[in-house]
């Protein structure tokens, strides 16, 4: 999965390499070393679960925002806070013992209840990493390569409209929401431009998570059972990210003219 994510890279890469050549010479880089640029970034990311967190949900979105800092010498430093979701929960007979005979959850009135799942969860992230410019009329762009960590937790949603069912209040919930958290690792490997005109800054790359968790409800009202157990949940995915510019001030002392 992760060699077709890279070639999925390659691709991208060599589609925005292209586009950023038609954007010229930035006129307030350094030759050698780039400008020292702060940004406020946004991003979305599309990610395929590994793991433990694969046997529990499908596919899954994510959305992010936060800051990051280029210096004169392409360190790379970023601070970001991610909310993630998902549409598909795989966790059979989560509902067992809540169902009649005719295998309905049913509500206040005795009628079949509606009710929807889903995947919650959201994270923070601090990374590090390093620019390698691949140009010489452009030194604030190039192959991003960044390492971090941070903290990941997600959750089953469990979304009634009507908040009509005995057996799903908010309380009882918790004993089938499996909320479960820990530290986690993080690596993007991508392509970062900015642009010389200062107006059309963005990255684009693969981007992998991985995390050691374990429940914070410590017991599944569904299997009757404890529920201490570490897990092993991981991400990969494809990484898009949009940011708006600040450009902080270079200058040496001689660069100075004094009057």
């Amino acid at each position: 999965m992760r060699i077709n994510l890279i070639i999925g890279l390659w691709i991208l890469t060599r589609c925005t390499v292209s586009l950023a050549q038609g954007t010229g010479i930035d006129p307030y880089a350094d030759a050698k070393s780039g400008n020292k640029i702060f940004n406020f970034q946004f991003n979305y990311t599309y990610q395929i679960p590994e793991g433990d967190l694969a046997l529990r949900f499908g596919t899954l979105h994510q959305v992010g925002a936060g800051v990051n800092l280029k210096t004169r010498n392409h360190w790379y430093f970023a601070l970001q806070a991610n909310y993630q979701f998902g549409y598909t929960v795989e966790e059979p007979g989560l509902f067992y013992f809540l169902t009649n005979s005719s295998g309905y959850i049913t509500n206040t009135g005795g009628y079949p209840a509606t009710y929807y799942l889903s995947q919650r969860g959201m994270s923070g992230i601090i990374s590090a990493g390093r620019l390698l410019p691949l140009s010489l009329t452009n030194r604030n762009s190039g192959i991003l390569v960044m390492v971090g960590g941070g903290y990941l937790l997600h959750k089953i949603n469990i979304a009634s409209p009507s908040n009509d069912i005995p057996t799903l209040t908010d309380e009882l919930k918790r004993g089938y929401d499996r909320l479960t958290g820990g530290y986690a690792l993080h690596q993007f490997v991508g392509y970062y431009f900015q642009s010389a005109n200062r107006y059309f800054n963005f990255y684009v790359g693969v981007d992998f998570t991985q995390a050691f968790t374990k429940s914070f409800r410590g017991y599944n009202y569904d299997q009757r059972a404890i529920d201490n157990a570490t897990r092993f949940d991981a991400t990969n995915g494809l990484r898009v990210g949009w940011m708006i510019p600040i450009y902080l001030a270079t200058k040496d002392e001689d660069e100075f003219d004094f009057k």
